[in-house]
């Protein structure tokens, strides 16, 4: 298989061979015996006699024999392809499509054998003056590694496809509209087309920004034609009829349309027309004639002049007027420059682009006066005069009048600045306000609320009293005062309990304190504060404190407690005195039902045990025990003495039942008491 692809090659090789002897004039045999050599066209097999460079301008005289070489050579659309392709023609003992075959088989040889590149350098070289790249040919031998090899390398290009076009290219990759038949009427494209209707439009305009001036908006068109058309563009400008002026646009190639842009300038006055032309090389031509006319009229010339040039002074300042005319009514724009002279001696010049541009009316005067510019402002004293010219904005200069002369006299300068004592760059020394003053920026009313707290008051007793305390912090924004809310309520419920302040001075903290009694029980009461602008009423801050909760109390129950006891006894009796209270201070809370006794005894016995014998006496009473109060009260036991015992046992007992349901007693014993003779 290898063997065959090389014999191919060979054969190929041949080919080629025979295109570039006949294209270079050499012998055939010549040509092949050198590209076998080392696979170049240099003349290798042969001693030196001239070197390649020499031999391509010899070349170059056969193959300038070509009857024609496109002009769009140079636009480098002979290999590129595309839709701007450029036909070249050459006449030789060649047919010139079978140059362009041999051409493009060398592309498409070039990596199987790389050296045949240059059998076709010579044609190319001469067409390009010695440069590849005007082709898009930089890299005509590739790589020099195997692993870059392609069997299926090709050039890709665009030529002519149809078979039975007169300039038809089998070798071409894509048909780019130059095909061309004896019959297709001029441009490329394929033969005359049923779709081919080329029409022209005027778009052209004027503009009065840029006066006396016509611009030119034409286009050829045929949107349907595959047709490319080439040739050249022409434009007529007819005035008042008759030819006045055109312009040309050679060797343009195009399909479908062609826009035409142009602009003819300092037109005189009068009507004009635009007539289009395109001309084909093959002799057809499209002429029209626009419908559009434009007219364009004399350019009104303005004439300035002025009188009454006057100069006079306010205080030490100076200032130029004159009443300006336009004699033919245009209206037009000046420029005026000052020079200033002092006791006689120049001086400054305040230049035409120092002073301001000034627009004298089409109608009637026009009074100008130059003055608040430096050179006219706070100049010393003596006699001044000014001289006076102007000028129109194109340019042309009017000079010069000298003005009258005017006399500062010892006028104290006005000084200039913030007169008003309240902005921040107020000028103790200026004179005259110059509307300079600075203020300090507004500020926006704003508050900080700090040191909040909220608890339970500790003396209530029911502990549903809850303290919220705080304070408010306006800055110097808040000028039209500080209004605080206070709410207290538990999340997402709607507010249970309210109070409200204004700040007493809006410019000063502010301690705030308010007690909520009588607060429902419930979890996390939640006290809220928020201050407002009373400017807008707008809120400047809010804060939410920690909740709060408030829990149902246990009832208050009382302690029973014996504030005092004494015993008196005598010989035959004794008496208990005693004091008991429900608690240690006053209060109106519930009592209990006290049972006290007191008892006597022999001394050591008891009511049970060995010496059980049960008291020789004894009393019990009830008492209803509520508050804290001075409520003596007394037993008796009367007439317990046996014989001649002079010493006993008393007893005294408290008992009650708490609000707990435990029972509970005091106890007091007077033991081996001595009775009284």
């Amino acid at each position: 298989m290898a063997e065959d692809d090389g014999t191919e090659d060979i054969t190929e090789l041949a080919k080629q061979a025979k295109v570039v002897a006949e294209a270079t004039g050499r012998d055939e045999a010549d040509v092949l015996a050198d590209l076998l050599d080392d696979g170049i066209v240099n003349n290798s097999h042969k001693a030196p006699e001239k070197d390649l460079v020499t031999q391509l301008k010899e070349a170059a005289e056969l193959i300038t024999t070509v009857q024609s070489i496109n002009q769009e050579v140079s636009e480098n659309r002979v290999l590129n392809g595309g839709d701007n392709s450029t036909e070249v023609k050459v006449e030789t003992t060649l047919e010139g499509d079978i140059v362009d075959r041999a051409i493009a088989s060398v592309h498409r040889k070039a990596e199987n054998i790389k050296k045949i590149a240059l059998i076709v350098a010579p044609v190319l070289l001469l067409l390009t003056g010695g440069s590849m790249e005007a082709f898009g040919l930089t890299d005509w031998f590739g790589s020099d590694n195997d692993d870059d090899y392609d069997d299926d390398y090709y050039v890709d290009y665009g030529g002519c496809t149809a078979p039975d076009a007169d300039n038809y290219d089998p070798m071409a990759s894509w048909d780019d509209g130059s095909c061309y038949w004896h019959d297709n009427n001029g441009g490329g494209g394929g033969p005359p087309h049923q779709s081919c209707d080329w029409q022209w439009s005027d778009s052209s305009y004027t503009d009065d920004g840029q006066p006396n001036t016509l611009f030119i908006v034409g286009s050829f068109s045929s949107f349907q034609c595959p047709h490319e058309m080439e040739g050249d563009f022409r434009v007529h400008l007819f005035k008042d009829g008759q030819h006045y002026d055109e312009d040309e646009f050679f060797g343009i190639s195009f399909r479908e349309s062609y826009d035409i842009y142009h602009s003819f300038e300092d037109l005189e006055e009068g009507d004009y027309t635009i007539q289009f032309r395109f001309d084909t090389y093959d002799g057809s031509n499209w002429n029209w004639d626009s419908p559009n006319s434009y007219y364009f009229e004399q350019a009104c010339v303005p004439s300035v002049s002025y009188d009454n040039l006057v100069l006079i002074t306010n205080n030490d300042d100076l200032t130029v007027e004159a009443d300006f005319q336009d004699e033919n009514g245009c209206g037009a724009e000046i420029q005026v420059m000052i020079s200033t002279y002092l006791n006689d001696a120049y001086v400054e010049s305040i230049e035409y682009e120092d002073i301001q541009t000034f627009w004298i009316s089409e109608v009637g005067t026009t009074n100008i006066k130059v003055e608040n510019y430096d050179g006219l402002k706070d100049l010393e004293d003596g006699n001044w005069k000014v001289e006076f010219r102007f000028r129109t904005v194109d340019g042309n200069e009017n000079c010069c009048e000298m003005s009258n002369q005017v006399e500062i006299d010892e006028i104290e300068d006005v000084i200039y600045g913030c007169t008003d004592s309240s902005a921040t760059n107020y000028d103790a020394e200026a004179t005259e306000d110059d509307g300079t003053c600075e203020y300090p920026p507004e500020v926006d009313c704003e508050v900080e609320i700090i040191n909040h707290y909220r608890g339970h008051v500790a003396e209530d007793a029911e502990q549903d009293a809850i303290l919220v305390a705080f304070r408010v912090v306006p800055n110097e924004g808040c000028e039209e005062g500080v209004a605080i809310d206070l709410f207290l309520k538990q999340p997402g419920q709607p507010v249970n309990y309210s109070t409200s302040w204004e700040l007493e001075d809006s410019s000063q903290a502010e301690d705030f304190t308010h007690i909520f009694d009588g607060v429902a029980v419930g979890d996390s009461w939640t006290p809220i504060v928020t201050a407002y602008d009373m400017e807008d009423d707008s809120v400047v801050e809010s804060i939410m404190m920690w909740g709060i909760d408030v829990e149902e109390q246990e009832p208050e129950t009382c302690e029973i407690n014996l504030f005092g006891i004494q015993l008196q006894t005598n010989n035959t009796s004794a008496v208990i005195s005693f004091d008991l209270d429900c608690g240690y201070d006053t209060n109106d809370l519930e009592g209990y039902n006290v049972s006290v006794q007191f008892l006597v005894y022999h001394v050591n016995e008891t009511n049970s045990g060995p010496n059980a014998t049960g008291p020789l006496q004894w009393t019990t009473q009830t008492y209803y025990i509520q508050g804290y109060a001075d409520d003596v009260k007394t037993l008796l036991l009367d007439n317990f003495t046996v014989e001649n015992t002079t010493h006993y046992d008393f007893y005294w007992y408290a008992i009650w039942e708490d609000a707990d349901g435990n029972q509970q007693y005091i106890e007091q014993t007077w033991l081996n008491r001595e009775i009284n003779p």
